[in-house]
Protein backbone atom coordinates (compact mmCIF):
# COMPACT_ATOMS: atom_id res chain seq x y z
CA UNK A 1 0.00 0.00 0.00
CA UNK A 2 1.24 3.66 -0.75
CA UNK A 3 1.68 5.52 2.37
CA UNK A 4 0.44 9.08 1.93
CA UNK A 5 0.24 11.71 4.23
CA UNK A 6 -3.67 10.89 5.19
CA UNK A 7 -2.49 7.30 5.94
CA UNK A 8 0.41 8.78 7.99
CA UNK A 9 -1.81 11.15 9.66
CA UNK A 10 -4.51 8.18 9.98
CA UNK A 11 -1.85 5.77 11.87
CA UNK A 12 -0.44 8.71 13.91
CA UNK A 13 -4.14 9.19 15.41
CA UNK A 14 -4.82 5.53 16.03
CA UNK A 15 -1.50 5.65 17.73
CA UNK A 16 -2.31 8.16 20.62
CA UNK A 17 -5.72 6.51 20.44
CA UNK A 18 -3.70 3.96 22.46
CA UNK A 19 -2.83 5.82 25.21
CA UNK A 20 -5.97 6.06 26.68
CA UNK A 21 -6.41 4.45 29.96
CA UNK A 22 -9.21 2.16 28.98
CA UNK A 23 -6.79 0.76 26.40
CA UNK A 24 -4.10 0.32 28.80
CA UNK A 25 -6.31 -1.35 30.87
CA UNK A 26 -7.81 -3.72 28.43
CA UNK A 27 -4.38 -4.75 27.73
CA UNK A 28 -3.41 -5.75 31.56
CA UNK A 29 -6.79 -7.81 31.59
CA UNK A 30 -5.80 -9.55 28.05
CA UNK A 31 -2.42 -10.29 29.47
CA UNK A 32 -3.01 -11.10 33.38
CA UNK A 33 -6.43 -13.49 32.78
CA UNK A 34 -6.72 -13.96 28.64
CA UNK A 35 -9.52 -13.05 28.12
CA UNK A 36 -10.58 -11.79 24.44
CA UNK A 37 -10.32 -8.39 23.56
CA UNK A 38 -14.34 -7.84 23.39
CA UNK A 39 -14.60 -9.61 27.14
CA UNK A 40 -11.89 -7.03 28.01
CA UNK A 41 -13.47 -3.81 26.60
CA UNK A 42 -16.58 -5.00 28.62
CA UNK A 43 -14.87 -5.64 31.91
CA UNK A 44 -12.94 -2.15 31.43
CA UNK A 45 -16.36 0.02 30.91
CA UNK A 46 -17.83 -1.28 34.32
CA UNK A 47 -14.67 -0.74 35.54
CA UNK A 48 -14.43 2.39 35.01
CA UNK A 49 -17.50 3.22 35.85
CA UNK A 50 -17.44 1.43 39.61
CA UNK A 51 -13.76 2.90 40.24
CA UNK A 52 -14.49 6.30 38.73
CA UNK A 53 -11.36 6.62 36.60
CA UNK A 54 -11.05 7.02 32.66
CA UNK A 55 -13.85 8.73 31.58
CA UNK A 56 -16.20 8.42 34.99
CA UNK A 57 -13.05 9.77 37.14
CA UNK A 58 -13.20 14.02 38.37
CA UNK A 59 -11.46 16.07 36.92
CA UNK A 60 -7.63 16.61 38.37
CA UNK A 61 -6.60 19.69 39.89
CA UNK A 62 -3.82 20.82 37.61
CA UNK A 63 -1.57 23.99 38.00
CA UNK A 64 -1.68 27.09 35.27
CA UNK A 65 -0.18 25.54 31.96
CA UNK A 66 -0.13 22.12 33.19
CA UNK A 67 -1.83 19.38 31.35
CA UNK A 68 -2.38 15.23 31.77
CA UNK A 69 -0.89 13.52 29.16
CA UNK A 70 -0.94 9.18 28.76
CA UNK A 71 2.78 8.41 27.71
CA UNK A 72 4.65 5.14 27.32
CA UNK A 73 5.70 2.99 30.10
CA UNK A 74 10.17 3.28 30.04
CA UNK A 75 10.22 -0.10 30.29
CA UNK A 76 8.63 -0.88 27.42
CA UNK A 77 11.45 -2.45 24.74
CA UNK A 78 12.20 -1.02 21.67
CA UNK A 79 10.41 -2.14 18.42
CA UNK A 80 7.12 -3.29 20.84
CA UNK A 81 3.99 -3.19 18.61
CA UNK A 82 2.64 0.74 20.15
CA UNK A 83 -1.12 -0.96 20.67
CA UNK A 84 0.55 -3.69 23.04
CA UNK A 85 2.15 -1.44 25.12
CA UNK A 86 1.42 0.08 28.51
CA UNK A 87 0.96 3.56 29.39
CA UNK A 88 0.83 5.82 31.85
CA UNK A 89 -0.80 8.89 33.02
CA UNK A 90 1.64 11.55 34.16
CA UNK A 91 1.57 15.36 34.66
CA UNK A 92 3.63 17.95 31.92
CA UNK A 93 3.59 21.50 32.57
CA UNK A 94 3.29 22.72 28.69
CA UNK A 95 3.73 25.95 29.77
CA UNK A 96 5.37 28.20 32.32
CA UNK A 97 4.60 31.87 31.54
CA UNK A 98 7.58 33.59 32.75
CA UNK A 99 9.86 31.21 31.60
CA UNK A 100 8.89 31.16 28.27
CA UNK A 101 8.05 34.33 27.42
CA UNK A 102 11.37 35.51 28.17
CA UNK A 103 13.27 33.42 25.78
CA UNK A 104 10.67 33.97 23.33
CA UNK A 105 11.12 37.45 23.44
CA UNK A 106 15.32 37.08 23.32
CA UNK A 107 15.88 34.24 21.67
CA UNK A 108 12.82 33.47 19.31
CA UNK A 109 10.06 30.85 18.76
CA UNK A 110 12.42 27.92 18.17
CA UNK A 111 14.65 28.32 21.09
CA UNK A 112 11.29 28.64 23.01
CA UNK A 113 9.56 25.82 21.42
CA UNK A 114 13.34 23.79 22.41
CA UNK A 115 12.96 24.84 26.16
CA UNK A 116 9.24 23.49 26.26
CA UNK A 117 10.68 20.08 24.73
CA UNK A 118 13.60 19.66 27.17
CA UNK A 119 10.97 20.12 30.11
CA UNK A 120 8.39 18.19 28.84
CA UNK A 121 10.47 15.10 28.27
CA UNK A 122 12.15 15.61 31.37
CA UNK A 123 9.23 15.54 33.69
CA UNK A 124 7.74 12.61 31.43
CA UNK A 125 10.98 10.85 32.47
CA UNK A 126 10.81 11.74 36.22
CA UNK A 127 7.25 9.83 36.14
CA UNK A 128 8.50 6.62 34.58
CA UNK A 129 7.51 7.61 30.99
CA UNK A 130 8.77 8.77 27.86
CA UNK A 131 6.98 10.72 25.32
CA UNK A 132 7.67 9.78 22.01
CA UNK A 133 7.81 12.98 18.52
CA UNK A 134 4.05 12.47 17.77
CA UNK A 135 3.43 13.58 21.60
CA UNK A 136 5.47 16.42 21.17
CA UNK A 137 3.82 17.64 18.28
CA UNK A 138 0.21 16.96 19.25
CA UNK A 139 1.06 18.75 22.27
CA UNK A 140 2.42 21.78 21.25
CA UNK A 141 0.55 21.92 18.49
CA UNK A 142 3.16 21.64 15.20
CA UNK A 143 4.59 18.86 13.04
CA UNK A 144 6.48 15.79 13.69
CA UNK A 145 9.18 16.98 10.86
CA UNK A 146 9.89 20.22 13.22
CA UNK A 147 9.57 18.24 16.67
CA UNK A 148 12.26 16.13 15.15
CA UNK A 149 14.58 19.04 13.61
CA UNK A 150 14.25 20.93 17.47
CA UNK A 151 15.31 17.31 18.94
CA UNK A 152 18.60 17.12 16.70
CA UNK A 153 19.72 21.17 16.41
CA UNK A 154 19.49 20.79 20.60
CA UNK A 155 21.48 17.64 20.75
CA UNK A 156 23.79 18.61 18.51
CA UNK A 157 24.45 22.18 20.17
CA UNK A 158 24.47 21.60 23.62
CA UNK A 159 25.51 18.06 23.59
CA UNK A 160 22.87 16.53 25.54
CA UNK A 161 20.16 13.81 25.12
CA UNK A 162 16.97 14.86 24.55
CA UNK A 163 14.71 11.84 26.37
CA UNK A 164 12.31 10.44 23.85
CA UNK A 165 10.67 7.19 23.15
CA UNK A 166 13.10 6.90 19.84
CA UNK A 167 16.46 8.00 22.05
CA UNK A 168 15.16 4.94 25.00
CA UNK A 169 18.60 3.04 24.05
CA UNK A 170 20.68 5.76 24.87
CA UNK A 171 19.40 7.49 28.04
CA UNK A 172 21.43 5.29 30.26
CA UNK A 173 24.65 6.90 29.79
CA UNK A 174 23.10 10.04 27.98
CA UNK A 175 23.50 13.48 29.86
CA UNK A 176 20.49 15.89 29.56
CA UNK A 177 19.95 19.30 29.82
CA UNK A 178 19.55 19.50 33.68
CA UNK A 179 22.48 17.39 33.78
CA UNK A 180 24.56 19.50 31.86
CA UNK A 181 23.03 22.70 34.20
CA UNK A 182 24.27 21.28 36.95
CA UNK A 183 27.53 20.44 35.77
CA UNK A 184 27.92 23.93 34.34
CA UNK A 185 27.18 25.51 37.61
CA UNK A 186 29.48 23.22 39.59
CA UNK A 187 32.28 24.40 36.92
CA UNK A 188 31.69 27.91 38.35
CA UNK A 189 29.69 29.10 35.63
CA UNK A 190 27.05 31.86 36.85
CA UNK A 191 22.99 31.08 35.87
CA UNK A 192 23.00 34.35 33.66
CA UNK A 193 26.06 32.67 31.47
CA UNK A 194 24.49 29.10 31.34
CA UNK A 195 20.98 30.36 30.53
CA UNK A 196 22.74 32.15 27.62
CA UNK A 197 25.10 29.31 26.61
CA UNK A 198 21.81 26.85 26.99
CA UNK A 199 19.40 29.27 25.18
CA UNK A 200 17.01 28.64 28.58
CA UNK A 201 15.41 31.11 30.80
CA UNK A 202 17.12 31.99 33.51
CA UNK A 203 14.18 31.29 35.50
CA UNK A 204 14.93 27.65 34.43
CA UNK A 205 18.48 27.41 35.26
CA UNK A 206 18.13 28.87 38.57
CA UNK A 207 15.25 26.62 39.66
CA UNK A 208 17.38 23.96 38.28
CA UNK A 209 20.46 24.75 40.27
CA UNK A 210 18.22 25.39 43.30
CA UNK A 211 16.76 22.11 43.31
CA UNK A 212 20.31 20.76 43.07
CA UNK A 213 21.27 22.27 46.20
CA UNK A 214 18.22 21.50 48.12
CA UNK A 215 17.95 17.79 47.06
CA UNK A 216 21.67 17.58 48.21
CA UNK A 217 21.39 19.21 51.42
CA UNK A 218 18.44 17.33 52.73
CA UNK A 219 19.67 14.09 51.80
CA UNK A 220 22.62 14.71 54.35
CA UNK A 221 19.87 15.55 56.93
CA UNK A 222 17.34 12.58 55.94
CA UNK A 223 19.58 9.83 54.61
CA UNK A 224 17.24 8.88 52.86
CA UNK A 225 15.86 9.64 49.18
CA UNK A 226 11.94 8.70 49.64
CA UNK A 227 12.09 11.40 52.73
CA UNK A 228 14.38 13.38 50.60
CA UNK A 229 11.90 13.36 47.50
CA UNK A 230 8.88 14.24 49.67
CA UNK A 231 10.41 17.18 51.41
CA UNK A 232 11.46 18.51 48.39
CA UNK A 233 8.45 17.72 46.56
CA UNK A 234 10.17 16.19 43.31
CA UNK A 235 10.57 12.45 42.41
CA UNK A 236 12.92 9.91 43.77
CA UNK A 237 14.62 9.73 40.29
CA UNK A 238 15.08 13.24 40.58
CA UNK A 239 16.85 13.14 44.25
CA UNK A 240 18.87 9.77 42.96
CA UNK A 241 19.91 11.43 40.07
CA UNK A 242 21.43 14.78 41.77
CA UNK A 243 23.20 12.49 44.64
CA UNK A 244 24.55 10.57 41.53
CA UNK A 245 25.99 13.58 39.92
CA UNK A 246 27.40 15.11 43.49
CA UNK A 247 28.90 11.85 43.99
CA UNK A 248 30.59 12.07 40.31
CA UNK A 249 31.93 15.21 41.02
CA UNK A 250 32.52 15.89 45.12
CA UNK A 251 36.18 15.24 44.66
CA UNK A 252 37.00 17.95 41.81
CA UNK A 253 38.16 20.53 42.51
CA UNK A 254 35.59 22.91 41.29
CA UNK A 255 33.07 21.20 43.07
CA UNK A 256 34.57 21.77 46.62
CA UNK A 257 34.52 25.80 45.42
CA UNK A 258 30.50 25.48 44.82
CA UNK A 259 30.13 23.57 48.34
CA UNK A 260 29.65 27.23 49.89
CA UNK A 261 26.59 27.70 47.50
CA UNK A 262 25.02 24.11 47.99
CA UNK A 263 25.42 24.61 51.89
CA UNK A 264 23.93 27.83 51.33
CA UNK A 265 21.10 27.87 49.70
CA UNK A 266 20.14 24.05 50.82
CA UNK A 267 20.11 25.28 54.32
CA UNK A 268 17.65 28.00 53.76
CA UNK A 269 15.46 25.61 52.46
CA UNK A 270 15.73 23.53 54.88
CA UNK A 271 15.18 25.85 57.78
CA UNK A 272 11.78 27.53 55.96
CA UNK A 273 10.72 23.65 55.80
CA UNK A 274 11.77 23.41 59.35
CA UNK A 275 9.70 26.73 60.65
CA UNK A 276 6.85 25.25 58.75
CA UNK A 277 6.62 21.96 60.88
CA UNK A 278 7.29 23.83 64.31
CA UNK A 279 5.64 27.71 64.11
CA UNK A 280 6.47 28.42 67.27
CA UNK A 281 9.96 26.86 67.52
CA UNK A 282 11.95 29.88 66.39
CA UNK A 283 9.21 32.46 68.63
CA UNK A 284 10.62 30.33 71.46
CA UNK A 285 14.51 30.55 70.24
CA UNK A 286 14.27 33.98 70.31
CA UNK A 287 12.86 34.29 73.90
Amino acid sequence: MIETTQVRNAQSIERLHYRSSSHTLQNVIVQGTNCSPFEANIITEKAEEILRVGRYSPENTLQPGQMMWRAMDEKEPPGKPTKECLFKTIRLTVHRLEEDLAVLHTLGRSAKRGQQILRLTSEALDQGALLTQEDLATILDCDVKTIRMDIKRLQNRLGILVPTRGNRKDIGPGITHRDKVIELFLRGKNAVSIGRDMKHSLKAVERYISTFCRVVYSHQELKNSLKTALVVGVSVRLVNRCLELANQYRDRGFYQERLSEIERVGRLFWEAQDAKKNPGRKKRRQR
